[in-house]
């Protein structure tokens, strides 16, 4: 039986370039999945209440987590199948030139030069702009990913799959959701 975790072990560059590729992705999911907060009902809670409820989100992650785990321990093709989307993923991410370790290394020099107090004005305005574009240029890539009709596909049907495995897993999970 493998889980995610024994799958991508042998490859921990792969895992942690999965992350990355889907952190976005995840986060865009959240957003679209969250449910509307009304302003006017958000109150000010008292940083105990605020402590609370991280505590409470921190425990239903961490129970969707082991479910999620022990789902794709029972169900091998779900692994595969997160598997293979990381892989369409990587090739994607290949064909548009998406390398978010590059813009990182690449951000991280300018901010260097930038604080270096030799530079003129008009030297500091181009790193920036350099900056702006590369920035820029990231920023299509993902959503030249996100556009992606077939991959984004593939990524929906995963989660839906792996919500109808973990719910049958754990009956719980429907409320944990």
């Amino acid at each position: 039986m493998h889980n995610i975790s024994t799958i991508t072990k042998s490859s921990p560059t792969m895992k942690s370039w999965f992350v990355k590729m889907s952190l976005p992705l995840v986060l865009l999911s959240m957003m679209l999945l969250a449910p509307q907060v009304n302003a006017s009902n958000v109150t000010a809670d008292s940083p105990a209440a605020k402590k609370e409820t991280v505590n409470r989100i921190n425990a239903i992650q961490r129970d969707l987590t082991s479910i999620r785990q022990q789902t794709l321990q029972e169900n091998p093709e779900l692994a595969e199948q997160a598997k293979q989307l990381e892989n369409d993923f990587k090739k994607k991410a290949d064909e548009i030139g998406y390398e978010p370790e590059e813009f990182i290394t690449k951000a991280q020099e300018i901010q260097e030069q930038v604080r270096d107090t030799s530079l003129s004005e008009e030297e500091r305005s181009e790193l920036i702009q350099e900056f702006a574009a590369a920035k820029q240029k990231m920023a299509e890539q993902r959503q030249a990913i996100l556009d992606d009709k077939e991959l984004m596909a593939k990524q929906d049907q995963l989660q839906e799959d792996m919500l109808v495995a973990m719910k049958a897993q754990d009956p719980k999970t429907e409320q944990l959701v």
